[in-house]
């Protein structure tokens, strides 16, 4: 059975930590089942299944940031070599009761990014997954500058100068997004499956508003930074090259 994703913006916790990527998630024991839970709460957008052999199916479907399974699963249905494989570059973490080190370091050896004690505190658990994630998309910390353009990933928040822009949480997410990703070009079906996962997309017509507002918004950076439309393919987010950030920093 699959189940419908969820984690629809919830504004950052009280850690200030919300970066907003997707996880791909398998619920097959209680642990796992807490901690898509804590996720959720933290406001992390989720793809869940109960099935971890369906894994390679929702990695066609979209890409994930990362991939969470339970240990229990790797011995009966799905191989870790083979899934590290298909995953390409997305981490893949580990959840396992009182693992051997032989079998913690086959595991990472197999391609896991991080294994971790399922005993361990859910909000430990969730921050260990966020800074796996921020590594995989070389983000050390939460913040990036753009020329004015500063965007606080851990914050939610984006500002141009002194002024902070007031995005919607759907506006912010397609912010973050492309501004992950500068100078690449990212389709539509690309930017909507991250930002919707398995849920109804809205019209092309609502979805058109979204970008023409952030433009609007993008418009006081007077030029630094850019949305381009690639007719027929998709958007980049363009950098000038005095705008090109200098650091990701704390």
């Amino acid at each position: 059975m699959c189940v419908a994703p969820v984690g629809s913006p919830a504004g950052p916790n009280q850690n200030g930590e919300d970066l907003k990527l997707r996880y791909l998630i398998a619920e097959t024991t209680w642990e796992t089942m807490s901690l898509a839970v804590a996720l959720a709460n933290n406001g992390t957008l989720l793809t869940r299944t109960d099935r971890p052999e369906d894994i390679p199916h929702y990695l066609e479907c979209g890409a994930h940031d990362l991939i969470v399974l339970d240990s229990a699963a790797l011995a009966t249905q799905v191989r870790l070599s083979a899934l590290s494989v298909l995953a390409r570059r997305t981490p893949i973490c580990v959840l396992a009761r009182k693992a051997t080190s032989a079998q913690v370091a086959k595991w990472l050896d197999n391609g896991a990014a991080m294994v971790i004690d399922a005993a361990t505190d859910p909000e430990e658990v969730v921050a260990r997954l966020h800074a796996v994630a921020r590594r995989a998309r070389g983000i050390s910390h939460g913040e990036i500058d753009y020329g004015p353009l500063r965007i606080r990933l851990k914050e939610r928040r984006a500002q141009i100068g002194a002024a902070t822009l007031s995005l919607s949480p759907k506006l912010y997410e397609i912010l973050e997004y492309l501004a992950l990703r500068p100078g690449t070009l990212v389709t539509r079906d690309a930017l909507l499956s991250h930002i919707y996962g398995l849920e109804d997309e809205p019209a092309p017509r609502v979805f058109d508003v979204y970008m023409c507002n952030l433009r609007a918004h993008l418009g006081l950076a007077e030029g630094a930074v850019a949305i381009e439309t690639v007719r027929g393919s998709g958007y980049r987010f363009a950098v000038s090259a005095d705008a090109i950030p200098q650091r990701i920093a704390a």
